[in-house]
This record gives C-alpha cells, sequence and structure tokens, in this order.
C-alpha cells in the first residue's frame, strides 16, 4: 500500500492507495473517513468489466474523496439535506467558487490531476 497526507482546510488526512479490496467497504473503489481523517482508495486490477484507463478512473476516484473531506471540513457534510434542487443552489456555487483553489492544491498534492 502506498500513503501520503495532504492537508485540507487545515486537517492533516492520510491518504491510502491499493488498499485490499477486503479491507475496503462493501462495492467502494474509494472511500473518506471523517472520524479518522482518512481517505482510501481500493487496489483495482484491470478485467473485462472495468474501464481501460485506470489511472484515470482512480485520480477520479481519489478528488471525489477529497471533495467529501472538503464538505465535511467545511460543516456542509450533514447541513445540505434540506435544498430542493441541489446543483441551482447558491450556496454550493459559492462554496466551490470560495474552496476551489485550496481544493485544486490539493488536487495537485494528491497527484489526482493531469
Amino acid at each position: 500500500m502506498e500513503e501520503k497526507t495532504v492537508i485540507i482546510l487545515g486537517v492533516k488526512y492520510k491518504i491510502t492507495d491499493n488498499v485490499p479490496f477486503e479491507d475496503m467497504p462493501d462495492n467502494c473503489d474509494g472511500c473518506m473517513d471523517c472520524t479518522a481523517k482518512t481517505i482510501k482508495l481500493a487496489k483495482i486490477e484491470q478485467n473485462k468489466n472495468s474501464v481501460r484507463d485506470l489511472d484515470c478512473y482512480k485520480r477520479k476516484v481519489l478528488r471525489h474523496e477529497i471533495i467529501h473531506a472538503f464538505l465535511y471540513e467545511s460543516g456542509i457534510w450533514s447541513n445540505s439535506g434540506n435544498v430542493t434542487n441541489w446543483g441551482l443552489s447558491e450556496e454550493i456555487t459559492d462554496w466551490i467558487a470560495i474552496q476551489f483553489p485550496k481544493m485544486l492544491k490539493v488536487f495537485k498534492e494528491a497527484e489526482c490531476v493531469d
């Protein structure tokens, strides 16, 4: 397994890659644990049912889990269920606009953007 750390809004998160599938939550290629401040990515192997570019897919999964961590550390994690048409919300649009420079820095440190 490979490990690295990133700082998400002042909080250190450990990223572990190539985690054996049996050590991952069921049916997950990635997961973020806000209590342990960890992000885990499953060891994925090429097969007839997988996407062709596994490196591209794993970077997407890592970005997804990092965004979960940003949402948690921002306090949005559990307070967003009362919005209809969440994608149209000015709140989330403003949040992305404000947090994106910080997110990009973490994405670069985690090596999950081209």
